[in-house]
This record gives structure tokens, sequence and C-alpha cells, in this order.
């Protein structure tokens, strides 16, 4: 199951915003902690080095998540029609 998740840090203005709107919207996503010491490993590997970060993630049936896509870097989120709108395309791709 594809799903968004969103990267923040509690010291990115944009991503209390953006987490908000998003919020508000009742829009359906996970958030990873950027902040968390046992995540930085993963966020390099990424290339993450501002926040807030949009990926596509793929939740397996036994509960692991791996990364399909990242949106670029963008100081103010993208807006959830575009991300689902890559959830939509992905999913037709596997098919």
């Amino acid at each position: 199951m594809l799903k968004a998740r969103i990267i923040k840090s509690k010291h990115c203005n944009y991503c209390k915003f953006y987490l908000k709107v998003l919020h508000n919207q009742k829009y359906d996503f996970e958030v990873y902690d950027g902040d968390l010491a046992e995540n930085q490993k993963e966020l390099d590997e990424w290339g993450i080095s501002a926040f807030p970060v949009i990926q596509i993630i793929d939740i397996k049936t036994d509960g692991s998540r791996e990364k399909i896509f990242q949106f670029p870097y963008r100081a103010g989120g993208w807006a959830p029609r575009l991300i689902d709108g890559k959830i939509r395309e992905l999913n037709r791709k596997e098919k």
C-alpha cells in the first residue's frame, strides 16, 4: 500500500505549518522524525538536509516500509493533490 510520509524537524517552522495544513485538510500521512539520532543514517542515505521532505512509501504486509519516491525539497511542501497524483501514477506503474 502506497502512502505519503512527511519527514519533519522540530526546528523547522515550515514543518509545523505544513503538518497543520495537512491535518486541517484531513490528509492521511505518516510522520518521520528527522531529529531522532537513530534516523540520521537513513536521512543521509536519502540525501536529506532540509525539511520538510515528502516521500511516497510502500507499506508491506509485514509492516516494513520502503521509500518508493522522494519529492525534491520545497520550503512550503507539496499540495496533497500533487502527492495523491504521484501515488496514483506509481500504482499504475506497478500493475
